[in-house]
């Protein structure tokens, strides 16, 4: 299970979509998919000045997944269906948001001589199979480029996952806006948390699922690292112990925050954290009531 909350307007931006007006404009209908459940927000627009998106339904469906699997069980279609059904047709900015086991996530340094999109190309897939050779899938790229001299943040969904994910959603006339990982929602709302409450643009963004930890450096706007580490019950204490070994390999990187969604009510309390600095990542706007019962059960 993803352990956090949605925030729409935040964590999936305008810009990201590709249907720009249905996310202006539309209620949004998330599907949020992990290995063990099929998960269903609908959020309400907010049309006047000062107010900002209502849940107005959430619905879980447990499936039979398991954490090792790169795609998701067979279980998730005939659920995805019997949820889109009565929606066919309807206007709805769709997002879909994958677990990060699906994804495969990488950084690449700054390569002046990969100038055409052609080499762009060639040097990511190369990456991406040194990286990952044991996957055997074919992997649709999405590239974040920095600025200059920076690192190139790479993300891969399995392409097999994606054609079935847009042929679901074209059946029931259900276009999708927005297809992606987890992690970069968490991205999206840590990056806010950084210009809202004035930090810069350093530290550790961390999202969280039962099972596994996505963790990623950031330091002067430049992506530097990104993993993926399994972890259980002590998720916490695996978290701690990483970050000491890259403190002691990159002494730089020691004083860099942690930038963590819903950390207090998930037990990272700053007592518990120690030495490290944690940075509670809420969504951007009060929750109502109905929301706020379904982040309880979520993040229980």
């Amino acid at each position: 299970m993803l352990q956090r909350s949605p925030d729409p307007g935040v964590d999936c931006r305008v810009a990201d979509s590709r249907r720009w007006w249905q996310a202006l404009t539309a209620p949004e209908l998330r599907l949020v998919i992990t290995c063990d459940a099929l998960e269903v927000f609908q959020f309400q627009r907010a049309w006047l000045p000062g107010r900002h998106p209502q849940m107005i339904s959430h619905q879980r469906h447990t499936l039979p997944g398991s954490t090792q699997d790169i795609l998701p069980p067979e279980a998730l279609w005939q659920a995805l269906h019997d949820v889109l059904a009565p929606l066919a047709g309807q206007r709805w900015h769709v997002v879909v948001v994958l677990s990060n086991q699906y994804a495969r996530w990488l950084v690449l340094p700054w390569q002046a001589e990969v100038r055409s999109q052609a080499d762009k190309a060639a040097y990511y897939l190369h990456g991406l199979q040194q990286a990952f050779t044991s996957d055997g899938q074919d992997w649709r790229i999405r590239a974040q480029p920095g600025g200059y001299d920076q690192h190139t943040l790479l993300n891969a969904l399995p392409a097999v996952l994606l054609e079935k994910l847009q042929a679901a959603l074209a059946k029931h006339r259900l276009p999708p806006g927005i297809i992606t990982p987890a992690w970069a929602l968490a991205a999206n709302q840590a990056l806010h948390t950084m210009r809202q409450q004035g930090f810069s643009a350093n530290g550790w963004v961390v999202c969280r699922e039962s099972s596994h930890l996505t963790v990623a450096c950031l330091m002067h706007g430049d992506w530097l690292q990104i993993r993926q580490l399994p972890v259980d019950a002590q998720w916490r204490l695996t978290l701690m112990q990483l970050l000491s070994r890259e403190q002691v390999i990159h002494p730089e990187r020691a004083a860099l925050p942690i930038f963590l969604s819903q950390a207090e009510s998930s037990g990272a309390t700053p007592q518990s954290m120690q030495p490290f600095q944690v940075v509670d990542v809420q969504p951007s706007h009060g929750l109502d009531k109905l929301s706020r019962q379904v982040a309880e059960r979520r993040m229980a």
